[in-house]
Parts: structure tokens; sequence; C-alpha cells
């Protein structure tokens, strides 16, 4: 008996310590299942991942490639492209509105204009600007902004790529000129399409710009640090609309080594229609706007050789180089053209005067108009004498006086020796000299010499083979005007050229050149002497005076050229940017949090070490059309 419960006492035991898992067991067991979850999940994991990123980068790819298409195709059918927009940044004075302001292209914004299209989308031909129901040009923009311009940046507000549509128009005042964008919609309901995605993606702003003191800032910052309250605005190096840049290319000239043609038709940087001087734009044009060329990455740079040593003659970078050369560049048609007009007027001093045979008419050589302000004038008298220092261009050349007569004797004297007037050099005689010259023999220089260098006081210059101009001018005591323009003939004997006809001889490669007319008829007032007794009243005219008469003679001269060598032209060297070719750069990438600038707290940047998601793409395109 004992025995038998002994045993089912064991039993007992047995069962009750084999009634669970001991705690090591279960760590074990649970160890293993971690490491078989593990084994199994991890690239499951690694594959949702995966996946997310790929979607990620997928959209970024489409987003990125559909926008450069739509940029592409609308740049390209632009029928006007306005110029790069600029940012004044302040110089080194700490001053916006001074001397050495810069001015910076705004590369991450394009403005242009589309063609007219039907209410179905198909081009109107002739092809013509898009306008409005009033008749006003409608503009294109796309520009890098907020998604909500009225709220701070973050990751639902990131900046995005948009296209807007409005009115871009010029303004300007005594200090500046400048243009401004107005949406269609207005600032409330503004007409914008997103052309990269609105949420989750991101292009970040490399460069604030405070656009009331200059001040710039790198990185994103909502309000000017120096603590003013002017608009401020980003530059982005993800979206670049980058004129083409063109290095060290030699120009080909035209027009007698005047102008000078680039590869392409319109240049970026600051604007000149033509009608400024190189020498006259340093330092600026105006507040606001920095005239020295340069000064942008967009701006051109000018360089003139001389072939004989290859030495430059004139650098538009480096104002120590200026020479005596004018040079104006025109931005829209990329030329440079070299030298300047200049004219001159012959001015009788009394076209009513009673000139006798062998006299003239006294006169005054000034370089203005008649009803502009007078200047310093060349006078000379009735006897073709210079009376004082030459100022002016043009030298008249007067008709042999012939043998001078005295009207006692009938001695015979040189007009070189002796002037109409003076008492007979016989002793013995008490008569005066005359000339032999017939009545009707012309009263005014029957020719003029253009003396460029103005006797030598300035540099050596050319004179441009047709540039010359000759307009005679004339009002009577009623105000009534009388002008005539002269026609160039390629006759140059005197005796043949017409009575509206004038001839230029050149020599010495176009460094001299004489304006010559009929040395019986040359401009005169005696064009107006009708009844032939070579006095110019009120009968000639039917009543009134001849109160003016004056010959305006006009060329263009050059001075890009070796006078040591005058065949030897300058070579024109240049680099620019061109508006016909823009290279096309956009990068969109996942947003990143910034975080604060370490050399500023109050400006937002991505970390140097951050390595977010991003597609890149770049592009060019050709455009129709440019107009300013």
């Amino acid at each position: 008996m004992k025995t038998g419960c002994a045993l089912d006492s064991r039993k007992h035991a047995t069962m009750r310590g084999r009634a669970g898992f001991t705690l090591v067991e279960v760590l074990v067991v649970l160890s293993i299942l971690v490491i078989l979850f593990a084994l199994l999940f991890a690239p499951m994991i690694a594959s949702l991942d995966m996946v997310t990123v790929g979607q990620t980068r997928v959209t970024m790819q489409n987003a990125v490639r559909g926008a450069m298409e739509d940029i592409r195709r609308e740049l390209g059918n632009a029928m006007y492209v306005y110029p790069t927009p600029g940012v004044t940044l302040k110089g080194s004075d700490g001053l916006l509105g001074t001397a050495d302001d810069v001015r910076i292209p705004n590369l991450s914004e394009i403005v242009f204009v589309g063609p007219a299209r039907t209410n179905t989308g198909e081009l109107i031909e002739p092809l013509s600007p898009r306008v409005d129901s009033t008749g006003q040009i409608v503009a294109t923009r796309l520009r890098v902004a907020l998604l909500d311009e009225t709220q701070a940046y973050g990751e639902f507000n990131p900046f995005v790529l948009v296209r807007e549509e409005g009115y871009y128009e010029r303004y300007e005042d005594a200090n500046a000129v400048w243009w401004e964008f107005t949406n269609l919609g207005g600032a409330t309901n503004p007409i914008r399409n997103l052309l990269t995605p609105r949420s989750g993606y991101d292009i970040p702003v490399t460069y604030s710009i405070c656009a009331t003191c200059g001040e710039v800032v790198r990185g994103y910052i909502d309000s000017c640090p120096a603590g003013c309250t002017g608009d401020i605005y980003y530059q982005h190096e993800g979206v670049r609309f980058q004129p083409e840049r063109v290095a060290g290319e030699v120009l080909e000239p035209l027009a007698n080594y005047t102008i000078y043609q680039a590869r392409h038709g319109s240049w970026a940087g600051l604007h000149n229609s033509g009608n400024v001087d190189l020498n006259d734009i340093a330092p600026k044009v105006a507040p606001g706007m920095v005239g020295t060329l340069g000064i942008s990455e967009l701006d051109p740079r000018l360089v003139f050789v001389n072939p004989t040593d290859m030495s430059v003659v004139q650098d538009s970078v480096d104002p120590t180089t200026a020479s005596s050369m004018v040079v104006t560049w025109n931005s829209d048609r990329g030329a440079v053209q070299v030298g300047a007009p200049t004219a001159t007027w012959v001015n009788v001093t009394d076209p009513t005067a009673a000139v006798l045979p062998g006299q003239y008419y006294e006169m005054q050589v000034q370089g203005e108009r008649p009803d502009f302000a007078a200047t310093t004038v060349d006078a000379y008298d009735s006897n073709g004498t210079l009376t004082g220092a030459r100022q002016w261009d043009l030298i008249p050349i007067y008709p042999s006086l012939g043998p001078l007569t005295c009207t006692d004797c009938g001695g015979s004297y040189s007009p070189t020796q002796y002037n109409v007037g003076d008492s007979c050099p016989n002793p013995s005689c008490a008569g005066t000299l005359i000339s032999t010259a017939q009545p009707g023999d012309p009263a005014m220089p029957i020719a003029y010499r253009l003396d460029v260098t103005r006797a030598g006081t300035l540099a050596p210059a050319k004179i441009v083979p047709g540039s010359v101009h000759v307009v005679v001018w004339a009002v009577d005591s009623n105000g009534q005007p009388y002008q005539e323009t002269y026609t160039e003939t390629t006759n140059t004997d005197q005796s043949q050229i017409g009575d509206r006809q004038f001839a230029v001889v050149y020599s010495s490669h176009n460094q001299v050149a004489e304006v010559r007319f009929n040395e019986l008829r040359p401009p005169s007032p005696r064009l107006f002497d009708t009844n032939g007794d070579h006095v110019v009243d009120s009968s000639d005219l039917g009543g009134p005076t001849l109160e003016y008469f004056g010959v305006y003679i006009q060329y263009y001269f050059r001075r890009n050229y070796d006078p040591a060598a005058p065949e030897n032209d300058y070579i024109v060297r240049a680099d620019y940017s061109t508006q016909e070719i823009i290279n096309l750069h956009l990068r969109l990438q996942r947003y990143w949090e910034p975080e604060p600038d370490p050399t500023n707290p109050d400006a937002l940047i991505i970390p140097a070490d951050a390595t977010p998601d991003q597609v890149s793409l770049k592009d060019q395109v050709t455009l129709r059309n440019l107009s300013p």
C-alpha cells in the first residue's frame, strides 16, 4: 500500500512540473520568432520603401518632363519675349540707388507673348500677338512662387513653378524705367496654373533679395532682416531661363566697317536700342538701372583689337581702355555700331545783302540747327577769310576771284596778295581793286572740305561713304520755310553737277572728303534770285523778304582703324548672351525641412549634408521672335 501511494505521488508531482514553459523557453521562442519575422518582413518593408521612392521619382520625372514640354512649346511659339527681368543690389557703400549699385538678372522668371488663336486653339494667320477684347497685348509669365503667397513657406506650402496670364506694362519716372506684371484675375483671383506638384515637392530658394534696401540673404526669408517693408524677390537655382552665352565671337563687319553683326539677332542684358553711346553709360543711366557693361552675366563684352599689333584698343568692361571711338550696341538686333553722325550748319549772316562780283556772303559755320541754341561759330567775312580760330570740321572752298583790276589805270594784280576794295598799289593811280569775276559768279563756296580731325585737335577718323546728306533751309519774313534736299551724284566734274546735286570725293582711305556743288550754282541765297539782279529782296519772294538761309551738311565718321595703317580696320570681338536661344533648366526635389542658416538664423536653408530625392532636366529652345 505504501509503495503504491508513493508511486502516485511521484506521478502527480511530475505532471505538475510539466504544466507550462519556463521563462527561458519563452524567451528563446520569442527570439526565434523575431528573427523569423525579421527575415520575412525586412525584404517586404524594403520593397515597400523602394516602391514609395520609385513612385516619388516617377511623379517628379513626369512633372519635370511635362513642365519642360509645356515651356518648350510655349516659348517656341512666342511672338515676343521680353528682356530678362532684373533685380538691383546695393553696392559696397551699403545704399541702394547710388552709383555702385549692381543689377543682376532674375533667371527664375520669363515673360513672353503667345500668338493669337481661335476659340478652338488654332493659330490665326497671319501670325499676330495675343490680345484681349480691347486690343491690349496679353502676356504669359513663368516664375517660381509659393503655392499660397499669403502664407509662410512650409511642407504644405512649397515653392512651385507657375504659369500666369496678365498685362506686362512699362513704367518710367525721372529716375528709372521698370516693367510690372498685372494678373488678369487681379490679386484676389489670379489666373495661375501649376506646372509642378502642389505638395510633397519643392524648388528651394537659393537667395532672397529685398527690393527696397537691396539686402541679399542666402536661403529663404519672409521679411527683410534690415527691418524695411519692401517686397522680397527669390532666386532659385532649380529653375533657370538662361540665354545662351557666346564667348570670343569675331563679329562680321557690315556697312563700311561701321556696323558689326553678332551671330544671333538679340542680346540679353542691359537694354540699348542703339541710341546710347558706350562711353556715356558708365557708371549708370539712372538710379536703379546700372549702365556699366559687364556688371551682369548677361551683358555683352565688346573688345576692339588693333590688327597690326593685336593690342586692345577699347574694352567695354575695362573703362581704363576707353578710346575716342563712339560705340553703341543695339541689343534688339545684336549689332555693334561704331562712329557718330555729325551735322554742321553754314548760316548766311544777311541773305538779302548786295554782294558785289568777286565778294561773298558773310557766313557762320556752327554745329547746331538754327532753331537750337547757338554755339561757338567759325565766321567768314566777305572775302571768304576766317576771322578767328577754327572750331568746326567744315572748311569752305571758294571759287577763284580771278585777277584783281584797278578801276583807274586798269592794272592787274594777284588776289593772293591783295583784296577786293584795296587801293590800287600803283601810287600814281587813285583807283580801287575789283575782281574780274563776272556778275552771276557764285557768291558762296562751291565746295566744302570735311576735316574730321578739326585741324588735328581730334583723333583721326574715316568718313563713311554714302553717309553725306545736304539740305538747304531758308525762312522768309512771314515764317514760311523753304527746304530743298540735294541728291548725291557720282559725277565729280563741277561743271557737270546738277543744280540740286552734290558729289563727294574721298582720298587717303576716306580720311579726307570734299563735298562739291555746281561751280556756278552752289547752295546760296541767290537760288531765290528770280529777277537776276543778284540781290534777293521782296520782289523775288512776292512780298516777304528772306530772313534766313543755311546749308545743312551731315555725315557719319568712325575711328575704328589704325591711323598708321589706315587700310587695317580694327577687329571687333564680343562675349554676350542672346535671348534668341534660351537654355532651360528645371530641377524638382522632394520636400526637405529647411533649417536655420548657422551664419544667419533668420534664414532657412537646406542643410549641406541633406540628400533629398530630386530630378533635373535640361533643354534648349529657339525663340520665334523678339521685341523689348
